[in-house]
């Protein structure tokens, strides 16, 4: 897979950065980690129900790993 790259630097990392308009729009801009580049905007909300989904199901995805090692340690050998 080909990894992203700043149009500026080429650099290949990018954060998302809040931002608030006068208006009070909220949006989260992504942009160059090195140089501060935006290369893009996205609206907060959605970030915001992405983030919040990604952590539901990771905490599923840890508890259903905790009650398989709790079962599989919490047996004896036969």
């Amino acid at each position: 897979m080909v990894r992203s790259r700043c149009p500026s630097c080429e650099h290949g990392e990018f954060e998302a950065v809040p931002v608030t308009t006068q208006s009070g729009q909220k949006f989260c801009l992504i942009q160059c980690v090195s140089c501060g580049t935006v290369v893009g905007a996205v609206d907060d909300v959605k970030i915001t129900n992405v983030i919040k989904n990604a952590e539901k199901r990771f905490s599923k995805l840890f508890e259903n790993l905790n009650r398989k090692v709790v079962g599989v340690c919490g047996r004896k050998n036969r």
